[in-house]
């Protein structure tokens, strides 16, 4: 592969995963000239375990970061997937989102939250490995020190603790009993066939997340899924004084060589003339779909202004704003 090819194909990886220009020409030196430069899971317990890490990354969305969900890029390979927190504070987010914690509940039944099985199976000086028991996974969390990993991880287990909780992934290499029972009775989303058959779009959202601050401009990105995971939403809020840049994301996401297999089936302003809007992309084979919420707000800067300034240099670095083509009949409510 020449010189002028891979940093072609480098400019494609950084675009879709968010790598530094670096690391983009480094991965897309080291790939066979016919190899995809955002490949899917070998196995689909891989894949299935990415799309219930995306689940829980949004379940447990709850602050500004200067990158959408606290991830600056993310590293896909055949065999797993790499995510690079940007700070502190969003490892601590995301930690307590997929390390698996059984919580009491009120109905005297108690429920498994995060990635019921995972378990840290490597510490580096830079991150760490999680792998579900007994599966060919792999996640790997970068970014921090190794000092950060732990004190993150030593707080969230205090926290859970004190709560009456309990930290799982603590156990080591076997199940908790009570996590087995909650796998043996399927309780784990990934079991149901419905989520099972729309996995590969949660996976692949995952495995493109630098689309969401390499081609759109939010400042904070949120979501959630219905219907089993058949349905995911994606809201993006904006500054009032910024563009939406909606054709741009929707032309990445269906991109027919890098892309996702989704098609435009509509979109439409909810308020005319500010922006507020909604884009639904959907499977040819119907199996999943994805809504994309867009809205203008102003939050007040409080503490955040630091924050704040960060978002919009990343922001000010995209320019240009194109329509979004007509689909005759189209609408964006599922």
């Amino acid at each position: 592969m020449s010189a002028s090819q891979i940093s072609s194909r480098a400019r494609t990886y950084a675009l879709y995963t968010g790598a530094p220009r670096q690391l983009a020409c480094d991965v897309v030196a080291a790939l066979p000239p016919d190899a995809p430069l955002i490949p899917a899971p070998a196995q689909q317990a891989q894949l299935l375990l990415e799309s219930e890490t995306l689940y829980w990354i949004l379940n447990a969305q709850r602050h500004f970061f200067e990158y959408p969900l606290g991830i600056r890029y993310v590293q896909p390979t055949v065999d797993g997937l790499r995510l690079h927190v940007e700070s502190n504070a969003s490892l601590d987010s995301l930690l307590a989102g997929l390390l698996p914690t059984r919580v009491p509940m009120r109905t005297g039944r108690d429920e498994i939250y995060g990635l019921n099985g995972v378990r840290i199976c490597a510490r580096t000086e830079r991150g760490i490995e999680l792998r579900r028991l007994g599966q060919p996974t792999s996640i790997q969390i970068t970014g921090p020190s190794r000092r950060a990993f732990e004190k993150a991880e030593s707080a969230l287990a205090h926290q859970i603790q004190s709560s009456g909780a309990e930290a799982c992934w603590l156990a080591g290499d076997t199940w908790t009993a009570y996590e087995k029972q909650w796998d043996d009775e399927c309780q784990p989303i990934a079991y149901d066939p419905a989520w099972r058959a729309a996995a590969w779009l949660p996976s692949g959202l995952l495995r493109r997340l630098g689309l969401l601050h390499t081609v759109a401009v939010p400042q904070v990105v949120t979501g959630h899924e219905s219907r089993l995971g058949e349905f995911w939403i994606l809201s993006m809020d904006h500054f009032s004084d910024t563009g939406l840049r909606r054709a741009e994301l929707v032309q990445a996401l269906t991109d027919p060589v890098n892309g996702l297999p989704l098609e435009l089936r509509g979109h439409r302003d909810l308020t005319p003339g500010d922006g507020l809007g909604l884009v639904l992309l959907k499977a040819p084979d119907r199996t999943a779909a994805l809504q994309l919420r867009y809205d203008r707000v102003d939050y007040p800067e409080r503490d955040r202004a630091e924050m704040f300034r960060a978002i919009r240099q990343r922001i000010g670095k995209l320019t240009g704003d194109a329509p979004l083509p007509v689909v005759p009949g189209g609408w964006a409510d599922g």
